[in-house]
């Protein structure tokens, strides 16, 4: 204990044990040395933050080439798309691709496949890179199968333009209305609303009913619904169905070509008046029938048709 002189009198001064001050004094150089190391970790640009500094500009520039890449393989697959769907396939009078299958190939991924690359901002530049990625292999996929399909159809054209369903499947001056349309409709029997996959030609009993397209018969038999059903494959993924027949002058397994008389119309199955329920499919998925009625039409005829099919969708 230590002797302090006050005046003429002394006072004992009471210091703290010695294990106290060390505990003190290495208290306040490990707070100095923190600040120090954030002062210099903050303001001094260290060896290492150097290195660490330059490899994540060198990534932020790959990463921003890579997305560059993406972008211009997104352009070019988009042009060949569009030729594919506006020019090749007009040219060879086929539909879209749109079977389900390479559909659900090509529907997008969930944004759970992405959930763990979104922490921070990287992470969210990664998952936005992989989602462009996944996007662009997708499509890909899908024109390339696409392509194919084009490429088998522009090889045996001259093959293809006989099979294609490409006429009327009834003498038009028997017509006497296109009863029913492609697509949504309330069925006149039922009173429900379903899909009609077909158009329904309304003619008299007995009517000639025509192949559209060179094929072979794949189904001449009563089914339900369509009654008396002729099936044609004509190849190149489409078929034609014709419905409601009065009579059948084919059976399976027939060769038949474009315009030969296959039935008459008739008004059996689910069926309120005599007329012809004809289908157009293409890979087993149906599509509108009147885009193929134009090949064997004038423009002017075709107008007329398309009025007249105006007038009875307001009229019904």
């Amino acid at each position: 204990m230590n002797l302090k002189a006050i005046g003429s009198t002394y006072r004992r001064i009471k210091r703290w044990p010695r294990g106290y001050r060390i505990l003190l004094r290495l208290f306040i150089a490990l707070i100095i040395a923190v600040a120090c190391s954030y002062t210099v970790s903050t303001f001094v640009d260290t060896p290492k933050m150097h290195r660490i500094r330059k490899e994540n500009h060198h990534l932020k520039r790959e990463y921003t080439i890579l997305m560059e890449k993406i972008e211009a393989s997104e352009q070019v697959l988009a042009d060949i798309k569009h030729r594919d769907h506006y020019v090749y396939r007009p040219l060879l009078g086929i539909d879209t691709l749109s079977d389900p299958d390479i559909m659900r190939v090509y529907s997008e991924y969930n944004d759970d496949k992405y959930a763990d690359y979104n922490d921070d901002q990287y992470g969210a530049m990664i998952a936005d890179g992989w989602r462009r990625l996944d996007n662009l292999t997708r499509h890909i996929y899908y024109a390339s199968v696409s392509l194919d399909a084009t490429q088998e159809l522009a090889t045996n054209k001259e093959e293809f333009s006989t099979v294609i369903p490409a006429i009327w499947p009834i003498d038009r001056t028997k017509l006497r209305s296109v009863s029913s349309l492609y697509g949504m409709r309330k069925h006149p029997r039922y009173g429900t609303w379903r899909k009609h996959e077909g158009v329904d030609l309304a003619a008299p009993k007995g009517t000639p009913v025509y192949a559209t397209g060179n094929a072979v018969v794949s189904e001449a038999r009563w089914r339900n619904g369509y009654g008396e059903l002729i099936e044609l494959n004509h190849g190149f993924g489409y078929k034609t169905r014709y419905g409601h027949l009065s009579k059948m002058y084919v059976k399976e397994g027939d060769s038949v070509t474009r315009g030969q008389v296959i039935g008459e119309v008739g008004n059996t199955g689910v069926s309120t008046a005599p007329h012809l329920h004809y289908e157009v499919r293409f890979r087993d998925n149906t599509v509108n029938p009147i885009h193929y009625f134009n090949k064997d039409m004038s423009p002017e005829a075709y107008v007329e048709l398309m009025q007249q099919i105006e007038e009875s969708t307001i009229n019904n």
